[in-house]
């Protein structure tokens, strides 16, 4: 034995990294494919062991290795009710399973108490205050993703149609939206992922002057409001904004947001490694 091993695993639809650190010592990565626990657990499991293998291989070391091992696990999908068991039954070695936004506040804030909003294609908010954590959204682009790439897309492009019906002024934002989305936004979006709709913020954020544009961004900025609020977060106190749409919104935030905001001190993978290192 090489001494005490800790393994943090970030896991979910784009892919699964791995952190591996013997004794203490440097941190080797290894990446692996998607690691869906939900849609493909078989392929999860599939996923997460071939990134395991390679990080362990960089030190010498087999699978069997795992067994003295401390691994914390943030896996998207974790936070459903009985999925992080379940999983966990396929990889009997993965003794800590959470949700991928518990690591990403980890990481993000380092331990410390704050708050975390994530404004990607989706969308959560996670606070640690007290000790205690809270956690809301991140339900998915059908069932909520309030505020996120995805949701604000779809936004848009509703309000082009609008216009395109004559309820709304002409306005630029609307013309780029519906060219596009050929041959018709309702065809293009039968077809379109929750990452089609949030490539159109692109589109949002590029048309300032459009009055769609100006009705979005306050439709976002009063989700982020109403999720901060949600988890307790108080005004001022220590936040991190995450998230493709959540960098490009940082500068443009208002001053009242813009009060305890600082940027993300580490990745999700650095938040799971830190807590695999706090496991017994």
């Amino acid at each position: 034995m090489t001494g005490r091993i800790d393994i943090g695993i970030d896991g979910g639809g784009s892919g699964c990294r791995v952190a591996l650190s013997v004794a203490g010592g440097p941190v080797h990565e290894a990446r692996g494919g998607a690691a869906n626990i939900v849609t493909d657990p078989a392929g999860a499991e599939a996923a997460i062991r071939l990134a395991l293998t390679e990080a362990l291989a960089a030190h010498g070391l087999g699978l069997d290795a795992l067994e003295h091992a401390r691994i914390c696990a943030g896996l998207a999908g974790a936070r459903l009710p009985g999925e992080a068991d379940r999983f966990a039954t396929r990889l009997p070695f993965l003794a800590y399973v959470v949700d991928d936004s518990v690591t990403a506040l980890e990481g993000a804030l380092e331990g410390a108490e704050g708050t975390l909003a994530s404004l990607g294609t989706g969308s959560f908010f996670i606070s640690k205050l007290g000790g205690r954590v809270t956690h809301v959204g991140g339900w998915g682009f059908r069932l909520g993703d309030e505020g996120s790439a995805a949701w604000a897309g779809r936004m848009a492009l509703s309000l082009a149609l609008r216009v395109a019906d004559g309820r709304l002024p002409a306005d630029p934002l609307a013309e780029a939206l519906l060219a596009a989305c050929p041959p018709h936004p309702v065809l293009w979006a039968r077809e379109a992922t929750p990452g089609d709709f949030a490539q159109l913020v692109k589109l949002v954020v590029a048309h300032p002057e459009s009055a769609i544009s100006a009705s979005v961004l306050a439709a976002i900025l009063d989700a982020l409001r109403e999720g901060l609020e949600a988890v307790g977060h108080a005004p001022g106190a220590p936040w991190v904004l995450t998230g493709g749409l959540g960098e490009m919104l940082a500068d443009r935030l208002p001053e009242d947001l813009r009060e305890g905001l600082r940027p993300a001190a580490g990745r999700p993978l650095d938040g799971a490694l830190r807590l695999a290192r706090g496991l017994p």
